[in-house]
């Protein structure tokens, strides 16, 4: 029994299952008192395997980077989701409300936003395959970390 749960465990995260693969979807956009913050939203679909794989392979890179890992907070915003959060200026909303106020239809979106909510570098759309992603996504964190 225990080989078989494996086994579909396995199989799930190879397929990209949503279940599993899926991180906590954010709850609030902003930290109180936290001004200088770089927020750096991902915008995602259910069953999107771009999505899952800027999740699982690029944003964590983010974290664990010296250069960024105080400054800068990850966040994930579903696209059509009627959960509520905790929008920049403290105001309650849903993921869907947010996505139709940045305008961001398409999924994987990253923005990267200052503490009221604000663009500090381009948006970056679409997702990751020819080995790339990393480096746009690096780029545009460090332009927003640079303007003032």
């Amino acid at each position: 029994m225990k080989a078989l749960l494996r086994l579909c465990l396995a199989t799930l995260l190879i397929a990209g299952g949503p279940a599993l693969a899926r991180g906590p979807l954010a709850s609030t956009l902003h930290e109180a008192g936290r001004g200088d913050l770089l927020y750096v939203v991902l915008f995602s679909l259910p069953d999107c395997a771009y999505c899952v794989a800027i999740r699982d392979a690029y944003l964590p890179a983010l974290r664990d980077d010296p250069r960024f890992g105080e400054r800068v907070r990850i966040r994930e915003v579903a696209i059509g989701s009627p959960r509520p959060l905790t929008d920049f200026d403290g105001s309650r909303a849903t993921h869907a409300d947010v996505a139709r106020r940045y305008n961001v239809k398409f999924a994987p979106t990253v923005l990267f936003l200052d503490a009221a909510g604000q663009p500090r570098a381009e948006a970056l759309p679409g997702g990751d395959s020819v080995g790339l992603y990393g480096g746009y996504l690096e780029k545009r964190v460090l332009q927003g970390l640079e303007r003032p």
